[in-house]
């Protein structure tokens, strides 16, 4: 083989390889660019849902707020309702002592 043929073939390799790599590093960034616009979207899609949560959470703590100050006034209320009905319980029991009492009293009369 001549020294023409082997330069030839080598250059020949060398081109091919070259078209290869380059074939290649375009493949990988197409690839890239798909990602890389697929991942944006995907970053406005959960910002979007970021905000709308947000705005959600800010809408939802001013009723949770007045639900919780209405729940106490309702705790309160019953404790004081509570406390009502065990006095009149005491007072019932009293008064039913006193009319067993007099229910005595008058059976000895």
């Amino acid at each position: 083989m001549s020294t023409i043929a082997i330069v030839l073939i080598i250059i020949a390799a060398v081109i091919v390889v070259a078209a290869v790599l380059a074939f290649e590093a375009r493949r990988r960034s197409i690839g890239k660019a798909r990602r890389r616009e697929r991942l944006e979207t995907e970053v406005g899609g959960h910002r979007q849902e970021a905000a709308a949560h947000s705005s959600k959470a800010s809408e939802l703590e001013p009723h949770a707020a007045a639900h919780r100050e209405e729940a106490a006034r309702h705790l309160d209320e019953a404790e004081q309702l509570e406390s009502q009905a065990e006095r009149s319980k005491r007072f019932a029991a009293r008064h039913e002592a006193e009319a067993q009492e007099r229910e005595g009293e008058l059976e000895q009369l």
